[in-house]
């Protein structure tokens, strides 16, 4: 069985207030990403990679969950910060072998479209929930019932659980 844990950015500051690819975490972003990281602590939610948009508010996301003791490989790639989900697909299906809970940081509309596509069934309450806002600091997980992360496909996923900020 393999694990996709998909997560979107926490709330950056204003979209203008500075390029799109150097914007932070605003304060409210800065707490979404302490909390997702403190659920994922609790709940062991622990990747062995991470593939991360390198623009700076996944950066700082996703750094919020090391600064919990995450330890896994991390690859920062700058394809990921413009990928949309069809090409995330074909991303995922060439992780190497021997991942088994690979964490995506991404943004939306991507990361939303990405979990709906692989989303076949599961928590249906989370699925609905999901299709009506995959807010900042967003985490989907979801299971796949594969060895080798080229046999994933659309619709083939099981939700696990889908968190919000609001939504403990």
């Amino acid at each position: 069985m393999l694990r996709l844990m998909l997560l979107r950015h926490a709330t950056a500051v204003p979209q203008g207030s500075m390029p799109d690819f150097e914007r932070v975490l605003s304060e409210q972003g800065q707490s979404e990403a302490q909390a997702v990281a403190a659920y994922c602590k609790a709940e062991l939610l622990w990747p062995d990679l991470a593939l991360v948009s390198p623009a700076a508010r996944t950066r700082a996301t996703h750094r919020a969950l090391t600064d919990q003791g995450l330890s896994h490989g991390v690859r920062f790639e700058p394809p990921l910060y413009s990928m949309q989900a069809d090409a995330l697909i074909s991303h995922l299906q060439q992780v190497e072998t021997g991942v088994r809970v690979l964490l995506y940081v991404g943004h939306n509309p991507a990361c939303a479209e990405l979990a709906l596509a692989l989303t076949g069934f599961g928590d249906r309450y989370a699925a609905m929930r999901m299709r009506t806002d995959f807010a900042p600091a967003s985490l989907a997980v979801l299971d796949f019932d594969c060895a080798d992360w080229s046999d994933i496909r659309q619709g083939a996923g099981r939700l696990d659980r889908f968190r919000t900020p609001e939504i403990q």
